[in-house]
């Protein structure tokens, strides 16, 4: 009988690059500090490298050429982790909300969010190999 080939997904530190993460905030807005180090929290619980581009939106030209729906705002290898309603204003001093996994709205995605957007990019992005089984 021939051997079976099945697609495997086996990332390797060396064949994954870092997911980026850029993490937009103002300093208007009290949670921008914590907001940071939610994503080293997040690295660490989802066990995926990152690579933050931190950007201070410091001006409402900035917030709306960037279209900044509020700090602090996620993007994981591109993607806002919590798509915000278009109508959200654009302003540097907008404080973001986030549906919690409860319900509940806070100032800041749970650990959870974060870790699984983290998660599925490093998914998308992991290199797959043929198995022979």
């Amino acid at each position: 009988m021939a051997p079976t080939i099945a697609r495997v997904q086996r990332p390797t530190p060396a064949e994954t690059p870092p997911v980026e993460v850029v993490y937009l905030f103002s300093r208007e807005c009290p949670s921008h500090e914590e907001g940071r180090e939610l994503i080293d929290a997040a690295s660490r619980a989802s066990g995926v490298p990152v690579a933050v581009q931190p950007v201070e939106v410091t001006t409402d030209a900035q917030a709306q050429e960037l279209r900044f729906a509020g700090s602090p705002t996620y993007l994981v290898d591109g993607d806002d982790l919590a798509a915000p309603d278009p109508l959200v204003p654009h302003r540097m001093d907008v404080c973001r909300a986030y549906e919690l996994p409860d319900g509940r709205i806070g100032p800041l995605p749970a650990l959870t969010q974060l870790a699984t957007a983290l998660s599925e990019a490093n998914a998308r992005r992991s290199p797959t190999q043929e198995v022979e089984t």
